[in-house]
C-alpha cells in the first residue's frame, strides 16, 4: 500500500516536472512582466512625487496666511509718523518716480503700488482725505471690508504667461482625455457583475451539461483574473513539494504554467494543505479566492440560463467547497470547528454514529460524538457553531392566484417559505463560519424549481440573500400540458455543505373543457366603467361652455316652432269660431226672414 502511494506521488511529481520545462520558458516572460510592473510602479511613484513637489512649490510661492493690515500712509511712504510736510513730499516724489507704471511696464503690481503711494500722500496733505483717515482709518471715507484670495506673483508675471497657457492646454487636452481613456479601457473589460468579459466568454464556452465539481478548480484557475497573476522564479521549487501532496481528480486540460500553478494551490486549499504553502503562495491563494465569489456566481448563472440543474448544483458545490475548504469527497463534518480526521473516525463508529452535518446538529449535545478529547473552550466553539449554523425548514405550495383549480395555460405560482429555526423573532444570520476563507461571507440560498426525473430541467430559480428568520420566494411558470405534474423544489445553500432542503410537489392540471370558469365582474367595477375617464372629464371641462351655449340654442329652436304652431292653431280656432258665429247669424237671419 505504501509503495502504491509513493508511486502515485512520484507520478504526480513527474507530471509536474514535465511542466517545468514550460515554466522555464515562461520565466523570461514572467521576469519581463514583473520588470514591466516594477517600471509601471516607478512611473506612478514619479508622477505622484512630481505632483507633491508642485504642490509644495505653490505653497512656498503663496506663503503663509497673513492678517489683513490697516491702511498706514507712513508705512507706505516709508517715513516716520512725526515727519514734516517737506519730508512727506520728498518721499512721495521719490517713490512715485520709482513705481510709476510707465517706468515699470513689465511689473503688473506697479500700478497698484503707485495708487497706494498717491493715496498715502493725499491722506497726509489733503485736509478732507486727512480728516477721513483720522476718523475712518481710510482717506476715502467709510469702507466695506472685502476679503479675497491673492494669486501667486509668478502667475501674473508676463514672462510666465506662455508657460501657464501651455500647461493649461496640456491638462485640458491631454491629461483629462487620457485619464478618461484609461478609465474606459479598464472598465470596458468588465461586465456589470464585476467579472471580466473574457472570463464570461471562457466559462460560457467550456461549461456544459456534463461539467461537475472536479472540473471547476481548473476552470477557475483558467479564468482571465487568474491568468493575469504573475509567476515568480521561486514558484517552481515551492510547487514541487505542494504538488507531490495534492490529489488530482481529473487529467489536466490546460498546460499554461500559471493555470497549473493556480490549479495546484486551489486543490491544496480544498484539501487543507495550507501548512505546506509558502507565504507568497498563500497570498496568491487569497487573491484567487477573492475573485472566486464573483466568478463562481457567474458560473452558476450560466448553468441556470441553460436550464442545467445538475451543472448549477455542481457550481454551488464548488462555491461552498472553496468557502469551507472541502475537497470533492471530504466529510461534511470537517466544517465543524476543531474537527480533523481522527475525530471523524470516532463520529463514524458505534452508537449514535453520524456522517452528515444536518444529523450531527440535530442531536442533543450529550449524544454528539468526537468531543471527548476536546477542551472546554473547543467544546464551546462546537456548541456555538451548532447554534449558529442554519437549521432550515422548507415548505412549498403550488397554486394559481385567485383560482381553486389549475387549468392549462394558467400562470402557476410556487410559494417557497424558508424558516431558520435556530433564530428567534427579530434576529438575523451573521457571517458564515469559514476560518480558511480570506473574506467575511454571508450565506445565500438558491431556490430551484426542477422537473421530475429524468429531465431535471430548471423551470424557475431565485437567488436569496436575505439573512432574516423567515424568507419567502415566489417562482412563477406557465403550465403547458394537462394531467399529473411532479416537480421538485431544491433549496441549496452556497456556504455550508449538508443543510440543503428538498420538497416534492404533485398536482393535477385540468383542461379548459373540464373546468368552466365564470367571469365575475364586481358591481363596483361596473360602476367604474360608467364613470367618464380622466380624458373625457378634461375634454368636457374644455368644451363645457360651448356645449351649454349650443344646448340653449337648441332649446330655443325647439320652443319657437311650438309657439308658432300654437298661435296658428289658436288663430284657426278663432276663425272657426267666427265662421260658426257667422253661420248662426245667417241662420237666425233666415229664420227671421221666414217669419
Amino acid at each position: 500500500m505504501v509503495e502504491k502511494v509513493d508511486q502515485a506521488g512520484s507520478d504526480k511529481l513527474s507530471s509536474f516536472e514535465r511542466s517545468t520545462e514550460v515554466q522555464k520558458d515562461a520565466r523570461k516572460g514572467a521576469r519581463a512582466l514583473s520588470t514591466g510592473s516594477q517600471v509601471g510602479w516607478a512611473v506612478k511613484l514619479a508622477v505622484l512625487g512630481g505632483m507633491w513637489l508642485t504642490l509644495y512649490l505653490i505653497h512656498l510661492q503663496i506663503g503663509d496666511a497673513k492678517e489683513i493690515k490697516r491702511f498706514d500712509p507712513f508705512e507706505i511712504l516709508e517715513v516716520s509718523p512725526g515727519a514734516s510736510a517737506a519730508e512727506v513730499k520728498k518721499a512721495y516724489r521719490q517713490l512715485s518716480l520709482k513705481y510709476h507704471p510707465d517706468k515699470n511696464p513689465d511689473d503688473p503690481l506697479a500700478a497698484s503700488r503707485f495708487m497706494q503711494i498717491t493715496k498715502a500722500h493725499n491722506a497726509l496733505t489733503d485736509e478732507t482725505a486727512k480728516a477721513n483717515y483720522e476718523k475712518y482709518g481710510n482717506p476715502d471715507g467709510p469702507q466695506t471690508s472685502k476679503v479675497g484670495i491673492g494669486l501667486p506673483r509668478f502667475l501674473l508675471e508676463k514672462e510666465n504667461h506662455l508657460m501657464i497657457l501651455c500647461l493649461f492646454f496640456f491638462l485640458l487636452l491631454f491629461v483629462v482625455p487620457m485619464a478618461f481613456i484609461c478609465y474606459y479601457q479598464r472598465t470596458k473589460n468588465y461586465a456589470a457583475n464585476g467579472v471580466m468579459i473574457e472570463t464570461l466568454q471562457f466559462m460560457g464556452y467550456y461549461i456544459n451539461e456534463a461539467t461537475r465539481l472536479k472540473n471547476c478548480p481548473e476552470l477557475l484557475a483558467a479564468s482571465a483574473e487568474s491568468r493575469g497573476m504573475a509567476l515568480r522564479p521561486s514558484d517552481n521549487e515551492e510547487l514541487k513539494t505542494l504538488g507531490a501532496q495534492v490529489t488530482e481528480h481529473k487529467k489536466r486540460q490546460f498546460k499554461l504554467p500559471i493555470i497549473i500553478k493556480n490549479d495546484i494551490i486551489l486543490l491544496a486549499h480544498m484539501q487543507r494543505l495550507h501548512h505546506l504553502m509558502s507565504p507568497s503562495l498563500r497570498e496568491d491563494l487569497d487573491e484567487i479566492l477573492r475573485h472566486s465569489l464573483k466568478i463562481s456566481q457567474a458560473m452558476i448563472e450560466i448553468a441556470c440560463m441553460r436550464e442545467w440543474f445538475f451543472t448549477a448544483q455542481a457550481m454551488i458545490e464548488f462555491r461552498r467547497s472553496l468557502i469551507q475548504a472541502l475537497d470533492v469527497k471530504s466529510s461534511q463534518l470537517l466544517q465543524i470547528p476543531h474537527f480533523n480526521d481522527e475525530i471523524l473516525k470516532h463520529c463514524l463508529k458505534g452508537k449514535n454514529a453520524t456522517s452528515t452535518l444536518a444529523d450531527y446538529l440535530q442531536k442533543d449535545p450529550e449524544q454528539r460524538k468526537g468531543l471527548s478529547s476536546m477542551t472546554a473552550d473547543q467544546i464551546a466553539d462546537v456548541e456555538a457553531f451548532a447554534s449558529h449554523c442554519s437549521n432550515m425548514e422548507c415548505k412549498a405550495i403550488t397554486e394559481v392566484e385567485d383560482e381553486k383549480e389549475i387549468v392549462v395555460g394558467d400562470i402557476a405560482t410556487v410559494t417557497v417559505q424558508l424558516l431558520r429555526k435556530n433564530l428567534h423573532e427579530g434576529e438575523a444570520m451573521g457571517p458564515v463560519h469559514a476560518p480558511l476563507f480570506p473574506e467575511p461571507k454571508f450565506e445565500e440560498w438558491w431556490i430551484f424549481l426542477v422537473e421530475g426525473a429524468p429531465n431535471t430541467r430548471i423551470i424557475a430559480f431565485e437567488r436569496i440573500r436575505d439573512t432574516e428568520r423567515l424568507i419567502e420566494a415566489k417562482l412563477r411558470f406557465q403550465i403547458s400540458r394537462p394531467g399529473k405534474h411532479s416537480l421538485t423544489v431544491h433549496a441549496l445553500c452556497d456556504s455550508y455543505v449538508g443543510i440543503d432542503k428538498k420538497v416534492d410537489l404533485n398536482f393535477n392540471v385540468s383542461t379548459e373543457d373540464e373546468v368552466k370558469r365564470e367571469i365575475f365582474v364586481h358591481p363596483e367595477d361596473e360602476e367604474l366603467d360608467l364613470q367618464p375617464t380622466l380624458f373625457q372629464q378634461f375634454m368636457g371641462e374644455l368644451g363645457g361652455d360651448d356645449d351649454s351655449e349650443e344646448e340653449e340654442d337648441e332649446k330655443k329652436e325647439k320652443t319657437k316652432p311650438v309657439e308658432k304652431l300654437s298661435d296658428g292653431k289658436q288663430q284657426k280656432a278663432e276663425s272657426d269660431d267666427d265662421k260658426k258665429d257667422g253661420d248662426d247669424s245667417d241662420s237666425s237671419d233666415s229664420d227671421s226672414d221666414g217669419d
